[in-house]
């Protein structure tokens, strides 16, 4: 959906001491989308948009800097559009601005046009009808935006983009696993939430963990955090009504959220109750796949 909370257009304040975006934003809410630089497709979230342009956070690493020609392509509407455009600013978590390039008034026209029918369900109507009609002609409907040829920079070269169904989406990368020499309980997402303690910092991580072993655990945190590794932790979590708090070190993170936890040393009895609840939930999971 292409409004705020309120089902007003975002306002386009300032953002983590971002500019003020001259025209209104619309908050996308991380629907999918995709940044093409020098001819490599990223996938990416996209999280607003506006006449001049849009806030995306990439899924992969994006090491290039401001003023970098890209094309942008989102699903809006189960429609694709794509535009051109260039890099302002990036972050440390992977978040880009972008600056739209429009070669003339029309497209910026047409573009306003478009964002006024995703907040309009009859206008809405109104264009699929349009497309569908001109696609019994012709497989595209236009909307021309500039190709910045990187290799001549103050050339511009006018290319026509299209509205088209929405392909699927991209398969989500694939989770890690924790590495350990001691049977791994894998968990489905939100099965065991807890939450991590930085012991120097006395703040508070929540999060889920996901596998877990005897000597480790691998917890996928609730948003995105740098964390220092080898730092002194305690996990929080609860597997099959039982309570765990446990110490350990922060051993290594697998992207922004995910965090490998190595378990410092721990009573024998709790050790015994880890490694019991571990292997039950383990025989339970085996024993529920091989039911027809």
């Amino acid at each position: 959906m292409l409004t705020n909370g309120n089902g007003a257009p975002a306002t386009g304040k300032k953002q983590g001491g971002r500019d003020k975006r001259v025209d209104e934003r619309f908050d996308l809410e991380r629907a999918p989308g995709t940044l093409m630089h020098r001819g490599v497709n990223i996938p990416c979230e996209m999280l607003d948009i506006s006449l001049s342009g849009c806030r995306l956070r990439t899924l992969q690493t994006f090491t290039a800097g401001a003023l970098e020609s890209v094309k942008v392509t989102l699903t809006i509407k189960q429609m694709v559009l794509s535009i051109w455009g260039v890099t302002q600013w990036t972050t440390w978590d992977r978040a880009v601005g972008i600056r739209f390039i429009h070669p003339t008034g029309r497209t910026r026209n047409q573009l306003a046009g478009l964002l006024t029918c995703l907040l309009d369900q009859s206008a809405t109507d109104m264009v699929r009808a349009a497309i569908a009609e001109a696609q019994a002609g012709s497989p595209i409907i236009a909307l021309e935006h500039t190709v910045m040829v990187e290799s001549e920079p103050s050339v511009a070269e006018y290319e026509e983009e299209e509205f088209q169904e929405a392909p699927p989406p991209p398969p989500p990368p694939k989770r890690p696993e924790l590495r350990s020499e001691y049977k791994v309980l894998s968990l489905e997402e939100g099965a065991s939430p807890g939450s991590l303690r930085l012991v120097a910092e006395e703040s508070i991580l929540p999060g889920n963990v996901l596998d877990v072993s005897q000597d480790g655990c691998l917890i996928h945190l609730a948003r995105p955090v740098q964390v220092r590794m080898k730092a002194q932790v305690e996990v929080d979590f609860r597997l099959r009504g039982l309570s765990f708090l446990l110490p350990g070190t922060t051993k290594e993170m697998h992207g922004d959220r995910m965090l490998e936890i190595r378990f410092a040393e721990m009573s024998r009895r709790k050790r015994e109750d880890l490694s019991q609840v571990i292997l039950e939930l383990i025989e339970s999971s085996n024993a529920a796949e091989k039911t027809p």
